[in-house]
């Protein structure tokens, strides 16, 4: 009976972790999708709650932008295009911490200009009973 019992509560414990990653997981794949509209739509209000206020990106161009920028002095509400598609691969969820990862194709507006394909990593981290995006490091794949 008391075999039963720790088993009963180990399935259950587990069931109940299992259910709130998913629940986390699903959270984060839409929080990368509304920074994906907001990033098209040069929506900085909407960054501004996403965006840790220390965020730090790793960015493409081999620049890294650290806090303390506004939101509008970052190169991606400077740079226009007339899509970005991402596709998050992977989410690991650690504690309070949301590692996102997949690939990105982004199409400038300029026909001129290259489409660009990149892998992405995000990092989030619940702060006040919100996910902040804290930090992100992109490069462009190699044609």
């Amino acid at each position: 009976m008391k075999t039963s019992f720790i088993i009963f509560l180990l399935f259950s414990s587990a069931c109940f972790v299992f259910g709130q990653d998913q629940e986390t997981e699903a959270e984060i794949r839409r929080l990368e999708q509304v920074e994906v509209k907001a990033i098209l739509e040069k929506d900085s209000i909407t960054l501004l709650k996403l965006w840790d206020k220390d965020y730090v990106v790793n960015a493409p161009d081999n620049k890294i932008n650290f806090a303390g920028k506004t939101t509008l002095d970052r190169p991606v509400l400077t740079r226009s295009r007339s899509s970005l598609i991402r596709n998050t691969e992977a989410i690991i969820i650690q504690d309070h911490t949301v590692f996102s990862m997949g690939n990105e194709t982004v199409v400038p507006t300029d026909p001129s200009q290259p489409v660009v394909k990149r892998r992405y990593t995000n990092i989030w981290m619940k702060k006040e009973d919100m996910w902040k995006l804290v930090a992100r490091h992109a490069n462009i794949i190699c044609p």
